[in-house]
């Protein structure tokens, strides 16, 4: 059955396709001229006053018009075809990602809890146990909050609820709290212009701020060295998230914001399900803003710029 399987390959059914398709018009042209030879030999022998002039060529391109429309019409069900076969590929992957990143941090809180249930513990092993637990479950809760994120944005009446805040004060508020976290020692710094203001969706955007925290953990090979910078460009904010890792090579970047896309070494296997930089575009794009990224290639670092349109501070919006 392999062999079948591969003998329906969309690029070897394309080409399959496109020698039929010029035996078919070596066999019309052929036919053509003998069926115009034929009836010139007929006519010579009955009818010789009808011979006058050469082949009907307009029939002839009557007919090699409608074979182009019709190699055409293959073409176009070739790339539709090749999309779909994409697409199911890169969903099998995603579920045996999923699968797989459900099952680790189940997998180890099944194993801390059993061990404390089974066993007394010193006090200071069972903090250390409660934090990994504590890790588990937050890694769990970010990839459901990504799947439940993913379901919301295929939905055509997908909307979010937009409210004008500090834009300022809530990004230096989840970066703080979350700097002492990071592994390895590593670090974030902060670089925030005061009393910025947009129209966001609270719960939305710190997905959008998770996935990229994340991210850059994630693809650090080292200890993460982390800046993010906000500031006031003319009728809008510049939110830029930069990491000092591995980088992103020119050929990926024009795919990383594709759903199920993801940057990988050879055999290697990083967690993650391939939805994070979907979900924050295609969110950053739902509060009217534009995504970007930067990166001189591997090992080079990468920069997340997201724009987004200023709203009147209180002040302005009472006067």
């Amino acid at each position: 059955m392999k062999w079948l399987r591969k003998l329906f390959n969309p690029l070897l059914a394309f080409i399959g396709i496109q020698l039929a398709w010029v035996l078919v018009v070596v066999v019309w042209f052929n036919w053509f001229i003998g069926s115009h030879r034929k009836l010139r030999e007929i006519a010579a022998k009955y009818r010789p006053d009808l011979l006058t002039g050469g082949p009907d060529w307009l029939i002839l391109a009557e007919g090699l018009v409608l074979l182009v429309a019709i190699l055409v019409g293959v073409y176009v069900i070739f790339v539709y075809w090749s999309r779909q076969s994409a697409l199911v590929r890169e969903q099998r992957q995603f579920i045996s990602q999923v699968t797989h990143e459900l099952k680790s941090p189940l997998a180890s809180l099944q194993l801390h809890l059993e061990t404390l249930r089974r066993h007394q513990l010193p006090l200071e092993k069972q903090q250390v146990f409660l934090e990994t637990m504590l890790a588990d479950t937050s890694r769990l809760n970010g990839l459901i909050d990504n799947l439940l994120s993913a379901s919301r944005i295929d939905q055509k009446h997908w909307q979010l609820n937009l409210q004008p805040i500090d834009f300022s004060e809530f990004i230096s508020h989840y970066f703080r709290i979350r700097q002492y976290n990071l592994p390895r020692a590593g670090r974030l710094d902060l670089e925030i212009e005061p009393n910025l203001h947009v129209a966001i969706d609270r719960d939305a955007f710190e997905t959008i701020l998770r996935n990229l925290l994340e991210n850059a953990v994630l693809y650090s090979d080292q200890s993460p060295e982390l800046r993010v910078n906000l500031k006031r460009l003319d009728n809008s904010c510049l939110l830029s998230f930069a990491d000092r890792g591995r980088g992103i090579d020119q050929n990926d970047q024009k795919n990383i914001f594709k759903m199920f896309y993801r940057v990988r070494r050879k055999n290697e296997n990083i967690r993650g399900s391939g939805l994070g930089l979907y979900i924050i575009k295609t969110t950053v794009r739902k509060h009217k803003g534009t995504i970007s990224v930067e990166s001189a290639g591997q090992d080079q670092g990468t920069t997340f710029h997201i724009e987004l349109p200023l709203c009147p501070t209180p002040e302005k919006r009472l006067s």
